[in-house]
């Protein structure tokens, strides 16, 4: 024992927890598998007498009258009985048979051979019958063996639904007794396993407890910025290693946090630009089609106007290289992407626009309001039979205002929207035009600016995007 415990403080840290692990998996496994192993025994008896019962009981109700009945009309000669019933004796052999192939105590099995043997004997006494061509010996014949052996059947399904009953009763209470013994064994090896793998726990947390809660200390003066940090002394090698990489960690963040941070910021602008600088070649193709389209079909008027909105649209995306641009322009930009559109989908989209006097002039970053009305027809509008709108107003918030897309197209399920709301909270993708607008806005503005959206299903979708009526952007750009 004392060579044991020796070799037990060898072991690193791996070792020991693994050590721990295997001494509460294997009895726990063990204790999985007993109840498991005993409630399918138990559960398998009990649905094979319960199918059993079930087939017999169907036999049992209505078979002697019936064929009583059919032998009857046979025998007198009535139109309702031509033929022999032979369908109805040979279905009660297939169902004795199968109850046969799943009955395994003695007595049910006698007695379901006995239905076996009468049922036999039935089909010989109905083919004599058949053989015999005067009234009275088939009107004896019929009373003396048919309903003598339908009777024999009948009782002898009895008899079996009347073991396999007092079997079923045994089964539960077998089961009972199983389920009483196996939960009183677990409990004693829970109990056992549980109080040593708890006094090895604790002597294992006494060993690293000290030195890790030093460690923990010092990271946490890292994460709020604090770089002087003390070396933690410990015995336990990978608690050593550890505390070598925090402090060397500490020594380097110090120096590289700065320059990572707004390199990253860097980084961000210039890919969410790049990105708002792009159109969809999709939508460009599909527009210059429908003006070849309409060229083509002397819809020469129509052909112009959509040139002109086109030209609106990208004089705005290019905006002279400008990034920022003054919200009467965006929403020229997106007025003449609704126009295109509203030519294309006619049938399907209307559109309004509430920009209210004074806020023309207010500053923002450009393509913040069009990806939102795209996405709201291509994903709202367009998935919804019949004709669907896209409101865009402004509401005055004090010192912010915030401008409000909503449609009246298919919406979102609830699992649908918190899956876009999560998306955005932890800014992962959740389609080009909420997530990009949602960084940019986040990205210039702060934390507290950002999209707010609700949405009903089959009623629609609101996106709400917040921004404040005057900020200085000239310490936005990037160098």
């Amino acid at each position: 024992m004392k060579k044991h415990r020796r070799t037990y403080e060898e072991l690193n840290l791996d070792k020991k927890i693994q050590y721990l692990i295997w001494t509460l998996a294997i009895p726990m496994v063990f204790c999985i598998l007993l109840p498991v192993v005993s409630m399918f025994i138990s559960i398998g008896n009990y649905s094979t007498i319960t199918h059993n019962m079930n087939l017999s009981s169907d036999f049992s109700l209505n078979f002697k009258e019936n064929m009583d009945l059919k032998m009857y009309h046979y025998c007198v000669g009535s139109a309702e009985q031509k033929t022999l019933p032979m369908k109805d004796v040979n279905r009660a052999i297939r169902l004795a048979e199968e109850l046969e192939q799943t009955t395994v105590r003695k007595e049910s099995k006698r007695a379901i051979e006995l239905v076996l043997l009468d049922c036999k004997n039935l089909k010989k006494k109905m083919r004599a019958i058949e053989a015999t061509k005067g009234y009275d010996s088939r009107q004896t014949q019929l009373t003396n063996n048919i309903y003598v052996l339908t009777e024999l059947a009948q009782k002898a399904m009895g008899d079996y639904i009347y073991y396999e009953a007092g079997y079923l009763k045994q089964v539960e209470d077998d089961m009972f007794v199983r389920i009483l013994t196996v939960g009183v064994l677990l409990g004693i090896i829970v109990v056992l396993v549980v109080a040593f793998v708890l006094k090895k726990s604790f002597r294992l947390a006494k060993e690293i407890t000290d030195p890790i809660a030093s460690l923990s200390e010092n990271v946490r003066k890292v994460g709020y910025g604090d770089f002087r940090i003390q070396s933690v002394e410990t015995n336990v090698i990978e608690v050593k290693n550890l505390n070598q990489g925090v402090q060397k960690m500490a020594r380097r963040i110090e120096t590289l946090l700065q320059n990572v941070q707004e390199e990253e910021r860097k980084q961000h602008m210039i890919q969410l630009e790049l990105l708002q600088a792009q159109v969809s070649p999709h939508f460009l193709y599909n527009t210059l089609d429908t003006i070849v389209w309409m060229v083509e079909a002397d819809m020469h008027d129509e052909a112009i106007e959509m040139l002109t909105h086109l030209s609106v649209f990208f004089r705005t995306v290019l905006s002279k290289g400008e990034d920022v641009i003054s919200l009467g322009d965006e929403v020229l930009h997106t007025r003449s992407y609704l126009e295109i559109q509203q030519i294309r989908y006619s049938d399907i989209l209307d559109y309004s626009i509430d920009l209210p006097e004074g806020f023309s002039d207010i500053r923002l970053p450009k393509m913040t309001l069009q990806p939102i009305v795209e996405n709201a027809l291509y994903h709202g509008v367009k998935e919804k039979r019949g004709k669907s709108s896209i409101r865009i107003f402004f509401e005055d918030n004090g010192e912010d205002i915030v401008m409000q897309v909503k449609d009246d197209g298919i919406g979102m399920t609830q699992e649908r929207l918190a899956e876009v709301q999560e998306g955005l909270r932890k800014k992962e993708g959740v389609g080009f035009g909420m997530s990009a607008v949602e960084e940019r806005l986040k990205l210039y503005y702060g934390e507290k600016y950002g999209i707010d959206i609700s949405s009903k299903y089959n009623e629609g979708t609101v996106v709400c995007m917040r921004i404040p009526k005057n900020f200085n952007f000239s310490n936005k750009k990037i160098n």
